[in-house]
């Protein structure tokens, strides 16, 4: 590829520069044909094709000038373009490029630019932990060379990734120091921005009173900016939805018709005529007012559709599910929720994702447990990665002061070393290795104590899992007791009582008698039945076992997203297999697809029963990332699948491969 590029220079002499008669160096006509390349790189009446070759022919100039300013600059351009083109892999390059110009040439403000262009890529990607990284890089650089206003929006940035993570406190810090940053330049768009985000943050917090307070700050500082409709009608949007999580309902609706006061709204901004309806709707379902409510939500979810906006169609399946759901239309309620839910996965919008899964829990009777079990588990990873990059994001910032600090403290060694000797320098060498050792093995440590921390508490879930399902059984059978020893038994005896009964009377009383005593016989029958039927397990149900194996490894397939084949010996009498082993089985199957979603990595699983002399062989192969058996024997997950497998007296066999998979092996004797 730099052959090609190479040969291009000529062309680019060429095609790019302009005929003079002046004398002219030949940096001069590098400086002047890249200029040129970069205006035509960045005309949009040229195909994008011919616009990508202008810019290659800028970049392949540019590369030949002396290293400096003007070629920063032009290297930074030739960056923006590229993010604009979409080609991140040369982007990338090109604006590492560019840092490590600028850290040669000592050029603060275009290194301050590197960083934050690397934040703007990152946050596309959703890599928290990098965007924060590099706009507190950013923020560092503006702030060494007093640039207030970048060194302010760079702050502003990390508070509003920091409330993304629901790291509130880290953001209100953030934002008060943006906002102080902010005054000093009188800069109201920037501190109506900052205000509003506190409003936000407060929010969230369910401390609505400062919420509302921050959110009506904001508002004062927009009141002289030119075309500030849409930043007040997105404010009282915010107000109102305030004072709907705060249950003031008459209040919401009043500042969201304050919105709909501007007649051309619906014309000039479509998207949040749309959501304000939406707002309005749902308010007044919260209220009781069902008038044109379900109208309403539907108006706004026609908008929504025809714009292709996700998130709006989201939230108005979820408002939808709700009224269906109060009405008591359960299947079109479920419906609606069910689709929130996959149109959120698609966005991967965790949020959305747990507003559904909850949701579907509380209506969805036959999918109850399973949608609660999911919200459970995701809400639970959600909340460890939120602390993880909590940690990290301060990491970032004391790992920063610490390494100026110690970078400040080597500056004054250097002299020293000169004055003293050599040995000096080997002296501080070695402490200074030590206590980088002594930071990792405790950074070590703190890992390890975090990932026993979790062991603990996953193993504190299993186990009250297991005892509500064994309480639940036990229930089951004390009633079916209470039914077989204690009602059947006083109807038996009722039964005999009246047999023996010596009634006289016409032909027409003596036959209802009799008739009466059949249907105590026949009452009798029917609390027999019960009673043996409420004594079966789960799976002595309609369901059977093969079929809760088989929608078990199907709904998972679909979270891990890898194939799968199940196979079951057509030997195996299923019916006459014990409960507790049906049992153990399910639960070995479900923990074992539970570890290949979160840590193998697999494309395919292979579950296997097997029937051969009087020993059930259950086999789960799966083709992931595999592990060493001597660092990984004492997961979780692997303890309950040998307790299990214990207590129905079986045996349990791992052959594992780095990089080629996982062999489970269960021997049960049946």
């Amino acid at each position: 590829m730099y052959v090609v590029l190479g040969l291009t220079v000529l062309v680019a002499h060429i095609s790019c520069k302009t005929n003079t008669n002046d004398k002219v160096t030949v940096h001069d006509i590098l400086v002047d044909s890249t200029t040129v390349c970069l205006q035509n790189a960045k005309n949009n009446k040229l195909k994008l094709k011919k616009r990508i070759e202008f810019l290659y022919k800028a970049y392949v100039d540019n590369k030949s000038q002396k290293n400096d300013s003007i070629k920063n600059s032009n290297l930074l351009k030739i960056a923006f373009q590229l993010y604009n083109f979409k080609d991140t892999i040369f982007y990338k390059k090109i604006n590492k490029e560019a840092q490590d110009l600028s850290l040669q040439i000592k050029d603060t403000l275009a290194l301050a630019e590197t960083y934050w262009n690397d934040a703007i890529l990152y946050s596309d990607n959703e890599k928290m932990d990098l965007t924060f990284y590099n706009y507190f890089q950013a923020y560092k650089n503006y702030e060494s060379v007093n640039n207030e206003y970048y060194a302010a929006k760079m702050m502003y940035n990390m508070g509003f990734i920091q409330s993304q993570i629901k790291d509130y406190t880290g953001s209100e810090i953030s934002t008060f120091k943006a906002i102080q940053k902010f005054n000093k330049l009188d800069r109201n768009l920037n501190l109506y921005r900052s205000y509003k985000l506190l409003g936000s943050v407060f929010r969230d917090l369910e401390e609505y009173e400062k919420a509302l307070f921050y959110h009506k700050k904001a508002l004062t500082y927009i009141e002289n900016i030119k075309n500030n409709q849409i930043y007040i009608e997105g404010s009282l949007n915010d107000i109102g939805l305030v004072y709907q999580k705060k249950g003031d309902y008459k209040k919401a609706i009043e500042y969201f018709q304050k919105v709909l006061i501007n007649k051309d709204l619906k014309h000039n901004n479509v998207w949040h005529y749309a959501r304000i309806i939406d707002n309005i709707a749902y308010t007044n379902f919260l209220s009781g007012d069902t008038i044109d409510v379900l109208l309403n939500f539907k108006n706004a979810l026609t908008i929504k559709d025809s714009l292709g906006n996700i998130p709006g169609r989201i939230v108005s399946k979820l408002h939808l599910a709700e009224f269906y759901a109060a009405r008591g239309d359960t299947i079109t309620a479920v419906n609606n929720a069910k689709e929130s839910n996959k149109l959120a996965m698609q966005l991967n919008n965790n949020r959305d994702v747990l507003k559904s899964l909850l949701l579907l829990s509380k209506i969805d009777k036959d999918g109850s447990s399973r949608y609660l079990e999911q919200y459970v588990t995701l809400s639970d990873s959600l909340q460890v990665e939120e602390r993880k990059l909590r940690g990290k994001f301060t990491r970032i910032r004391f790992e920063t002061d610490v390494y100026k600090e110690e970078t400040e403290k080597l500056s004054e060694q250097r002299i020293m070393i000169v004055a003293i000797s050599v040995v000096v320098v080997l002296i501080i060498f070695l402490l200074y290795f030590i206590k980088v050792q002594h930071a990792k093995n405790t950074a070590l440590e703190f890992e390890k104590e975090q990932q026993k921390a979790k062991e603990e508490i996953y193993e504190l879930v299993i186990k009250q899992q297991s005892k509500l399902e064994e309480g639940r059984l036990n229930e089951r059978h004390r009633i079916s007791e209470d039914l077989h020893d204690g009602v059947l038994g006083k109807l038996f005896g009722t039964r005999l009582g009246l047999g023996f009964l010596d009634v006289k009377g016409d032909s027409e009383t003596i036959t209802k008698h009799n008739a009466l005593i059949d249907e105590l016989q026949t009452i009798e029958k029917e609390i027999r039945t019960i009673s043996h039927e409420l004594k079966n397990d789960m799976f002595s149900s309609e369901i059977s076992f093969i079929d809760l194996v088989e929608d078990l490894i199907k709904n998972q397939s679909e979270i891990g997203e890898f194939q799968y084949a199940v196979l079951f010996d057509e030997n195996i009498n299923w019916k006459n297999i014990n409960e507790n082993i049906k049992i153990n089985c399910y639960r070995i199957i479900q923990e074992a697809i539970q570890n290949i979603n979160k840590y193998a990595n697999a494309k395919m699983v292979h579950l296997e029963f097997n029937l051969n002399e009087e020993k059930l062989k259950l086999t789960i192969k799966d083709n992931g990332i595999g592990f060493d058996k001597k660092k990984i024997r004492s997961g979780i997950g692997l303890k309950n699948m040998e307790s299990r497998i214990h207590k129905i007296k079986g045996e349990f066999f791992i052959n594992t491969v780095i990089n080629e998979g996982t062999n489970l092996i269960f021997i049960i004797p049946v």
